[in-house]
């Protein structure tokens, strides 16, 4: 009997310990994702951004400032940059919390990047989203952001 309960306190504690990490791992990914200082687009001018870096021009073409929702759009991405890093853009709401929609932007030649984004029908019509475009590339830091509409 003494033994089951020791083999029990210890599952417990393993469980417990497993539990814990997995919190303070979660705090460090926040943490650490807060710490970036984003270089903001302020406003889109039709579907446009330009961020000007320490030797570097990003530029960002969207199809307009408002996305239809439930429709591929195509995102273009230019880089002034011989040899871009990969990059992960997510968006997430401003008005309400929806989830985030992430989408990898890999280099294709000449800086270039593209790919394509969905975002989901917001109940209200109209939705604001936060966009941030990440570096995957720890030796390579990027961190910029916008803002835009859908409906």
């Amino acid at each position: 009997m003494i033994g089951l309960i020791k083999n029990l306190l210890l599952v417990l504690a393993v469980i417990s310990a497993a539990f814990g990490l997995g919190i303070g791992y979660s705090y460090w990914q926040q943490t650490t994702q807060n710490e970036q200082q984003f270089e903001h687009c302020e406003q889109l001018q039709e579907g446009k951004c330009t961020w000007n870096l320490a030797k570097q021009q990003w530029q960002l073409s969207l199809p307009s400032n408002n996305l239809p929702a439930m429709l591929v759009q195509t995102i273009e991405l230019i880089s002034s940059e011989s040899n871009p890093p990969p990059l992960l853009l997510t968006l997430q709401g401003k008005d309400m919390y929806m989830g985030e929609v992430s989408v990898n932007l890999s280099p294709e030649e000449n800086g270039h990047y593209q790919a394509e984004l969905l975002l989901p029908i917001c109940n209200t019509g109209k939705m604001r989203w936060r966009a941030e475009i990440i570096s995957l590339d720890s030796e390579r830091p990027l961190a910029l952001s916008f803002e835009v509409d859908s409906q």
